[in-house]
């Protein structure tokens, strides 16, 4: 598997080497110039009015999700969830704790948008 062929019926001393780009076409955004990492926003959240400019507007219908959590991650939840809480009021999803039962529950919100 060294990526050399050798001729069977020829000079076994000049190794022909594989064409590994045999199959390989020039792709639209293989050009120069374009700049692969760049991650422009689609959307606009404008937060005064409340309307965004994503094509699916707002979600229908609230959703939520609840699971369990083993005790012994109680202390590093603890410790994690005021970072997770901020993160998800950024995009307005709400998210509750529940250390009594053992429960995290996520829920979107009105103000939540696709």
């Amino acid at each position: 598997m060294s990526g050399v062929d050798t001729e069977a019926a020829g000079d076994s001393s000049t190794p022909k080497k594989k064409n590994h780009n045999k199959y390989r076409r020039p792709k639209p955004w293989d050009v120069d110039g374009t700049d692969h990492w760049n991650c422009d926003k689609p959307w606009v959240s404008n937060e005064e009015g409340g309307e965004d400019t994503l094509p699916g507007g707002r979600l229908l219908e609230e959703s939520s999700f609840a699971t369990l959590f083993p005790k012994y991650r109680e202390k590093y939840l603890r410790e994690s969830w005021p970072l997770v809480t901020r993160s998800l009021d950024k995009v307005k999803i709400s998210c509750e704790l529940n250390l009594v039962e053992g429960s995290m529950t996520v829920r979107t919100t009105r103000k939540t948008s696709d």
